[in-house]
């Protein structure tokens, strides 16, 4: 069962030095170090110290703004070590997992992540609703001048799909749906003995 620490600055002018002498203190055998942006979520060294990791181990960090700067990484990551039972210590804010304090730091943390969740559902739908009150029109823009073009050139021109889709900008379906809103019939391929 081993004891993997992991230690973080942003910059190479930044010192582990209280980081490293508080995993020593706690025992850590192994410290993984990163010169690295907190905001980082995919950082080489904390992947490297994630994958050493096995069932049993405890992995130590001095703080959690070490380990992740965003709620919603920070327990990510924890739910990843619950699952796969490693324990986790951060020395500084006095959590260990492996404690029934520590399990309730955890269950209280995600309960305030899936509330901050819902908090933002609830204001992106009540911005909706709003915006449909005061007569917006939501979604993507139309981009009626360049399906009008389009369908002009659909049937005033010898352009293929392709070639007009590309020629205005617009998705091949995108032309399609025009079409069938204008209800303009497809051309009809020309037949081989035609077009010998």
């Amino acid at each position: 069962m081993a004891i993997i620490g992991y230690m973080r600055v942003s910059t190479i002018h930044q010192k582990f030095d209280s980081q490293q002498l508080a995993l020593e203190q706690y025992g850590v055998e192994t410290i993984y170090r990163e010169y690295e942006s907190g905001k980082k979520t995919n950082r080489n060294e904390l992947n490297r110290a994630l994958n050493s990791l096995q069932p049993g181990d405890t992995f130590v960090i001095f703080k959690l703004d070490r380990l992740a700067r965003g709620t919603k990484h920070l327990l990510t990551l924890l739910d990843t070590f619950e699952q796969q039972g490693i324990h986790f210590v951060s020395i500084q804010n006095q959590i260990d997992t492996s404690t029934p304090m520590g399990k309730f730091f955890f269950t209280v943390m995600s309960a305030f992540a899936e509330m901050e969740t819902e908090l933002i559902r609830e204001r992106v739908l009540a911005g909706l609703d709003a915006a449909r009150d005061n007569g917006k029109t939501l979604g993507r823009p139309a981009r009626t001048k360049e399906a009008e073009k389009a369908i002009d050139l659909y049937l005033h021109s010898n352009l293929t799909i392709t070639e007009i889709t590309a020629k205005c900008q617009i998705s091949i379906p995108t032309l399609y749906n025009y079409l069938r809103l204008y209800q303009i019939p497809k051309k009809q391929k020309p037949s081989k003995r035609l077009m010998k």
